[in-house]
C-alpha cells in the first residue's frame, strides 16, 4: 500500500511539474492593453523575417489553409506572427505572391485581428518592451498573433480571408463545440497589474478552429461608436454544439468579435437579441476582462477568453427543426421572437 501512495505522489508530482513547465508569465504594456483591449484589429508594421511559400493543406487540426509569417515589430515589441487565412485561394494569390516577393528584413505594413492566445509558449517569460531574437523560423514561440491578416502591403483581403476554409472539394474539419470550449473553460491564469503593467501566467492552450452556433444575448455594438479609428463589432452570446442546439456548453455567455463590415460582421448586425448564426471561431484573451481583474488585485482562476469569428458556416440541417422552434429557439440566422434567456454579463465584457 505504501508503495502504491509514493507510486501516485511521484506521478501527481511529475505532472504538476509538467504543467508548471508549460506555464508561461506574459508581461503587457497597461498601456497596450487599454488601447487595444476593446478593439478587434491592430495595424503595425512587420519587419518580415520568415514566412512559408504556400499555405498548409486543408484538412483538421493544423492544416488548415492559412500560410505563416514571422517578424517583429516596434508596435508589437513581442514575438509574434502573422496569418493570412484562406491563402490556397484565387483571390490570395496577389497577396502571396507580394509576401513572397518580399525580401528578408523588408518592413511590410499589415493590419489584421489581434490575438494573444498561449498556444506556442516559449521556455521563458516574455515581456513587452524586451528586445525580440530574429525569429529562425515562420511559426517561431509566440503568444502574440495578427490573425487572420485583413490588409497586407495596402491589400485589403478582409473579405476573401473572412470566409470558410475550403476550396474544391476540399473541407477543413474544426474542432465542435463540445470539444473546444470546454478545454478553453478549463484554462487557468494568475492574472496581476502595477502602475505600468499588466502580467498573465496561464499554461498551453489549443483548440484553434472551433465550429459551433451563436445565439446573441444582446444587440451587436459597432466599436466605431466609441472610438471612430477602430473597426470592429462586439456582442455577448450563447455557445451551442451542433448536436445539441438546446443546451449551451459555456455556464455564461461569451463575447464575439467580428470585423466590421465583413461578410460574418453584416451577418450579426442583421440580428436581434436572440438570432442564431452557425460560425467558425478562432479563442483569444479577453484582455478587457483581464484588464479588470487586475485593477482590483492578483486573482487566480479562469483565463478570461473570447472568439474571434472568421466565418459564417452553412446551416447544417437547412429550415429549423420542429422542436427547436417550439422551445423558442429561432432558425439559425434568424432573429428570435421572444425575449430570449437572461444571462449574467460577465465584468469586462462588453465593449
Amino acid at each position: 500500500m505504501q508503495t502504491w501512495r509514493r507510486t501516485c505522489s511521484l506521478v501527481l508530482t511529475l505532472a504538476l511539474f509538467g504543467l508548471m513547465l508549460q506555464a508561461e508569465t506574459l508581461t503587457l504594456s497597461s498601456t497596450f492593453v487599454n488601447k487595444v483591449k476593446n478593439k478587434a484589429t491592430f495595424p503595425l508594421q512587420l519587419e518580415l523575417d520568415a514566412h512559408l511559400t504556400s499555405p498548409h493543406r486543408i484538412g483538421r487540426s493544423g492544416d488548415d489553409g492559412d500560410i505563416h509569417m514571422a517578424g517583429r515589430s516596434d508596435d508589437v515589441q513581442l514575438p509574434m506572427v502573422a496569418e493570412i487565412m484562406n491563402a490556397g485561394l484565387d483571390p490570395q494569390t496577389p497577396t502571396v505572391d507580394d509576401m513572397n516577393g518580399a525580401s528578408s528584413g523588408q518592413i511590410v505594413p499589415v493590419a489584421g485581428v489581434w490575438r494573444i492566445w498561449f498556444e506556442h509558449p516559449s521556455p521563458g517569460d516574455q515581456v513587452q518592451g524586451d528586445p525580440v531574437d530574429v525569429p529562425a523560423n515562420s511559426n517561431p514561440d509566440h503568444v502574440f498573433e495578427i490573425h487572420p491578416i485583413t490588409n497586407f502591403d495596402g491589400q485589403d483581403i478582409a473579405d476573401s480571408s473572412l470566409v470558410p476554409i475550403a476550396k474544391g472539394q476540399k473541407t477543413y474539419e474544426a474542432y465542435p463545440a463540445q470539444t473546444a470550449f470546454a478545454a478553453y473553460d478549463k484554462l487557468t491564469a494568475t492574472i496581476s497589474a502595477t502602475d505600468s503593467a499588466v502580467i498573465i501566467t496561464s499554461g498551453k492552450a489549443g483548440y484553434n478552429y472551433a465550429e459551433f452556433i451563436i445565439e446573441l444575448a444582446g444587440q451587436p455594438q459597432l466599436a466605431s461608436q466609441n472610438d471612430p479609428n477602430d473597426n470592429g463589432v462586439f456582442v455577448l452570446a450563447n455557445v451551442y454544439d451542433l448536436s445539441d442546439p438546446e443546451t449551451p456548453v459555456t455556464s455564461d455567455v461569451r463575447r464575439m468579435v467580428f470585423v466590421e463590415n465583413t461578410e460574418p460582421a453584416k451577418q450579426v448586425m442583421a440580428l436581434a437579441k436572440g438570432g442564431r448564426m452557425h460560425v467558425l471561431g478562432v479563442p483569444r484573451v479577453n484582455l478587457a476582462d483581464v484588464a479588470a481583474l487586475g485593477a482590483v488585485d492578483s486573482v487566480s482562476g479562469a483565463l478570461p477568453y473570447e472568439m474571434i469569428i472568421v466565418a459564417v458556416l452553412p446551416d447544417p440541417g437547412g429550415p429549423a427543426p420542429a422542436p427547436a422552434v417550439a422551445a423558442g429557439k429561432p432558425p439559425l440566422g434568424k432573429p428570435a421572437s421572444g425575449k430570449g434567456h437572461k444571462k449574467h454579463v460577465p465584468s469586462g465584457q462588453n465593449p
